[in-house]
């Protein structure tokens, strides 16, 4: 018998080898160009990024240089737009003093608030939140004392308040709420509540709403305000710079709710849309403050996961 008449076995091994080599490198190559693109999908989303927060602080800047231009002037809304070469802008201005403060208002302006979204128990939920909120001031104010001056009397290194500051531990102590959120943290304040009642309040105001810039809704919401009066004041305010002695002849007693305010803390909306049509948007507050050495401070920042809306899609195509 000849030697070559039988196929040798393992001449059929090394073909089983190699067809399980070729299949294998094939799945790695699979396996390679999908994490390439992957990869390269995640280098453009963080590209995206980039360029969107590049807008978002142009943005900052923009209405900045906007809020400075209206100063001793009322911030009534107002919009800039930013064109770059990686995407466009739209910046909308609005006065924060027009909202109602929730660390300073008092019970019956929450009552009015309340009521004027429609809650049954309006009367109920102001003072609950009144209460949760004075307890918290006294409950800090008990838990951090302010130090006692020096024995020695008045140190004369210590940065004295200027007329009409209030010491730091009384203004941080009367900062309960940092968001309006929080407000949910009240039993008696349901999160419906707090969505309901979010466009008319701040955490950045003062003790009264700014008459000049504040939008009819919210002068509605205030106590003892009726639509006649609301009517007259934007008439009045439309037409001049109002005068606090015709402030006061138009609300009558719901003057104490509504003064003119000397300073202006905007709220800024800023929305991007990028050359490939990615799109984002986020809301802050800024304020210039007087001798200071920054142009304007971040007092919030929050990037909205929701993109523009179809109305303002228009501006960027």
């Amino acid at each position: 018998m000849r030697s070559g008449s039988r196929l040798d076995p393992r001449r059929g091994v090394v073909l089983v080898a190699v067809l399980w080599t070729i299949a294998l490198l094939s799945t790695l190559a699979m396996a390679a160009g999908a994490g390439f693109r992957g990869f390269a999908g995640v280098l453009a989303v963080d590209r995206d990024r980039v360029q969107a927060e590049a807008l978002f602080t142009a943005g900052l800047e923009a209405g900045a240089d906007l809020l400075a231009k209206y100063h001793g002037r009322p911030l009534r809304p107002v919009e800039t737009r930013i064109s770059l070469s990686t995407g466009a802008a739209r910046v909308r201005l609005g006065d924060e003093l027009g909202r109602i403060d929730i660390n300073k208002a008092p019970l019956e302006v929450f009552a009015s608030l309340f009521a004027e979204v429609g809650a049954p128990d309006a009367n109920e939920v102001a003072r609950a939140i009144v209460l949760w909120r004075d307890g918290q001031v006294k409950t800090a104010a008990h838990k951090e004392p302010a130090e006692p001056p020096p024995p020695q009397g008045e140190n004369p290194g210590a940065a004295k308040p200027q007329p009409g500051e209030k010491p730091p531990e009384k203004r941080d102590l009367e900062q309960v709420f940092t968001n309006v959120d929080q407000l949910a943290q009240i039993p008696a304040v349901t999160p419906s509540y707090v969505g309901l009642v979010a466009p008319y309040v701040t955490v950045f105001g003062a003790e009264t709403v700014n008459v000049a810039t504040a939008p009819p809704q919210i002068l509605r919401a205030l106590p003892e305000m009726t639509e006649a009066k609301v009517e007259q004041l934007l008439e009045a305010r439309s037409v001049s710079p109002i005068e606090p002695a015709r402030i006061e002849q138009i609300l009558g007693p719901a003057a104490r709710y509504a003064k003119l305010a000397t300073r202006s803390v905007a709220r800024l909306r800023i929305t991007v849309a990028l050359a490939d049509g990615y799109a984002a948007a986020a809301e802050a507050v800024i304020v210039i403050l007087p001798k200071d050495r920054q142009p304007y401070r971040v007092l919030f920042f929050e990037q909205k996961p929701t993109p523009i809306d179809a109305g303002e899609r228009g501006f960027f195509e």
